[in-house]
């Protein structure tokens, strides 16, 4: 391989429709409200300054002892609402030939789609939403941790911030909107004295519970809810349903593989032929995301920083 040549991207460059994307592209949506009962009166004012202490704390940039730039960027904001990215640098090798039937090499920084996290701030009067449309889970939840920091920067007075999970109620009627193209289930015991049975026992002079048996249970397959058997399961009293998988329905005809966690956590399989070239895989994820919340009630976690304090 020869490196003695004068190196010029331009050269490289190609039309975007000659980029194919992944055939599927996964993306991932988180949820986070921060409330503050000292309601703030002017929305505008603390949404401006929400956006301008993320820019300030952590604006794309180099960290001193860092090699590549990471943060906040591609601000745009109106009314009650700030939309951003957050990103990493990575380093990736280029191989190619230059009309002298020989392979160079060079490496460069560029944004990889795996650690660029969409984000979605709506302020309002008493908490601040954040939603995150992303990849790599790991710059998800930096991306959250910092997003929460500033905003508890910006409220006065006491302030509380939650994962936003589902009830039991919720994941019933979400179970429900996918019909019967559903192609996962895990559900939990709960209370069911069927999957599971606690005895109280004296040891050692108290009275203690124990579990004589517990059962998770996992359905895998084709449209698995059209079963007697597993719809009467997941029907009976007590038991917890933690996550589903199915297809939703996006527009005429096209269905989305889906995924819904009880945690709040929801992951898309979205086909390359939903994305224009005028949008991403994150607005086909934000329009999916929508229509989900749209029948949740908003059951709150506390977040991970909450239990550490939080970091920068």
């Amino acid at each position: 391989m020869s490196e003695d040549f004068d190196f010029n991207l331009n050269d490289l460059l190609v039309e975007d429709q000659e980029v194919p994307p992944p055939v599927v592209l996964p993306v991932s949506v988180v949820v986070s409200e921060t409330e503050y009962p000292e309601q703030e009166e002017d929305v505008g004012r603390l949404r401006e300054n929400i956006q301008n202490q993320v820019m300030k704390d952590y604006a794309f940039h180099k960290h001193e002892r860092k090699r590549y730039k990471e943060g906040f960027l591609a601000f745009d904001s109106n009314d009650n609402l700030v939309k951003c990215v957050y990103a990493r640098e990575t380093p990736t090798r280029i191989d190619f030939e230059l009309d002298d039937l020989k392979i160079h090499t060079r490496r460069i920084k560029y944004i990889n789609p795996s650690y660029r996290v969409k984000i979605v701030l709506s302020v309002s009067k008493d908490k601040t939403k954040v939603v995150l449309f992303g990849g790599d889970n790991k710059i998800v939840a930096k991306a959250l941790m910092r997003a929460n920091i500033c905003i508890r920067k910006c409220v006065k007075g006491w302030h509380k911030t939650y994962e936003t999970g589902f009830s039991q109620e919720e994941m019933q009627t979400i179970l429900e909107n996918f019909g019967q193209e559903i192609q996962y289930v895990y559900i939990a015991p709960g209370d069911n004295q069927k999957l599971q049975k606690i005895v109280e026992r004296m040891e050692e002079g108290e009275i203690k519970k124990i579990p004589l048996y517990s059962v998770y249970t996992k359905f895998v397959g084709y449209r698995i809810i059209v079963s007697p058997f597993v719809l009467g399961l997941i029907k009976e009293q007590g038991i917890r349903i933690r996550e589903i998988e199915g297809k939703l329905s996006f527009g005429a005809g096209i269905q989305i593989t889906t995924r819904v966690s009880i945690n709040g956590r929801i992951l898309f399989y979205i086909p390359e032929s939903l994305i224009g070239r005028s949008e991403s895989a994150y607005n086909v994820a934000e329009k999916l995301y929508n229509e989900i919340i749209s029948h949740r009630m908003g059951v709150k976690q506390k977040t991970m920083e909450e239990f550490f304090g939080g970091a920068s």
